[in-house]
């Protein structure tokens, strides 16, 4: 019998043991449905703003000839309780494919052989006991040559959710630090890379940390020179007890906001000049941009928790002065899985919104009161001072 899709499940025969009675299993639910459907790293939960949230990304890929529509996920507790319900429309903002990017209404739509990531950001309500696995139903369509359409809801891989994110000190001190291209922003949330002949999402839980003026300004002057930017050489400090693995001390910078200057970043010099740490237990800590020749440390060396490691520059694959900030579990920059991790504490000034911030074409006002914050995760664009 030929069938109008491929089969993607196998059953495996095992002889009956002998003698006596035989138990008989109860036989799976098995899906013939031309997808597969993929966790590359299973979430642990990190708290923003009170409540707990879980990043992770489902990868699917069709197995057929035919697009296959991505038209509703659903995330389940141990219970099979529903926790988030995602639609047609979410799911066309949720996904990214592999490669060349979707024409704009087919997001949600995967074309023959093609392999999209689903990414998700589980915002549990305040106080909610975080699962101890997660599931996940995913319906989709496929529509065959001849129009005809199959539409089938999935039981998709169960995970289960990591330990609660460790804790750190901060990497910077002082007032007016926003958390650029933060949680769950696309510059870093969606930066796969295919290294060693695998993908990974090193900068899953990256923060470019740039800094603001008494003023609120992000640029005092010419946009051209390092020193317009307020924490242009601001000293960067070690987060925990750790191990100096690798540094990179001699990039040259760039010039303000002029990328590169026609030098093109390599997987080894994306970063610029680097200190990549060892805390401890798999994870590692990177800090990216630094200026050239302001390393303090040496690899094999053991540094203590605010320990000056450097100075906040430009160098690398950066268009202003920042420091990129990132935990992961492997001592590379890209060769990684990005790691969540918690501030062990901060004061919130406020989150500065505007792109015109950052574009340096407006100040950032603070609304309301200072709110002391203890081993929470800063949110994208949170404006904070460090102890």
């Amino acid at each position: 019998m030929k069938l109008p899709y491929p089969i993607l499940a196998m059953l495996a025969f095992a002889p009956l043991p002998t003698g006596g009675s035989v138990a008989m299993a109860e036989a799976p639910t098995l899906s013939g449905f031309p997808v597969d459907v993929a966790i590359p790293k299973a979430p642990a939960p990190v708290l923003t703003d009170g409540r707990a949230r879980l990043l992770y990304e489902l990868r699917i890929t069709n197995f057929h000839t035919a697009p296959i529509d991505l038209a509703a996920l659903d995330l389940l507790d141990d219970a099979g309780t529903v926790l988030a319900h995602y639609a047609p429309a979410d799911l066309a903002a949720m996904t990214g494919a592999v490669g060349p990017e979707a024409a704009p209404g087919t997001e949600r739509t995967l074309a023959g052989g093609r392999t999209g990531v689903v990414f998700i950001d589980l915002a549990l309500p305040t106080g909610a006991k975080v699962p101890a696995h997660l599931g996940h139903r995913l319906t989709c369509s496929l529509t065959l040559p001849d129009g005809k359409t199959i539409e089938r809801s999935l039981n998709g891989p169960t995970t289960t959710v990591g330990a609660p994110a460790p804790v750190i000190a901060p990497p910077l001190t002082g007032a007016g630090w926003l958390a650029a291209n933060g949680l769950a922003a696309p510059d870093h949330r969606r930066s796969w890379n295919a290294i060693n002949g695998r993908a990974h999402l090193a900068q899953r839980f990256a923060i470019d940390w740039v800094r603001l003026d008494r003023k609120g300004r992000f640029i005092v002057g010419d946009p051209g020179r390092n020193e317009s930017y307020p924490g242009y050489g601001a000293p960067v400090l070690a987060v925990a007890d750790a191990r100096v693995v690798s540094i990179i001390n001699d990039l040259p910078e760039n010039a303000g906001a002029n990328p590169q200057e026609g030098r093109r970043p390599t997987v080894e010099t994306i970063s610029g000049n680097t200190v990549i740490l060892d805390l401890g237990s798999g994870t590692f800590a990177l800090y990216g941009h630094l200026q050239p020749g302001s390393v303090l440390v040496h690899p094999g060396e053991a540094v203590h928790t605010g320990q000056v490691l450097a100075k906040l520059g430009n160098s690398g694959n950066s268009d202003a002065p920042h420091l990129h900030f990132q935990l992961m579990d492997a001592p590379s920059a890209l060769g990684a899985e990005g790691l969540p991790y918690a501030i062990a504490r901060f004061t919130m000034a406020g989150v500065a919104s505007d792109p015109a911030v950052l574009d340096g074409k407006a100040a950032w006002k603070a609304s309301g009161l200072p709110q002391a914050v203890a081993a929470e995760f800063p949110d994208n664009n949170a404006v904070v001072s460090f102890p």
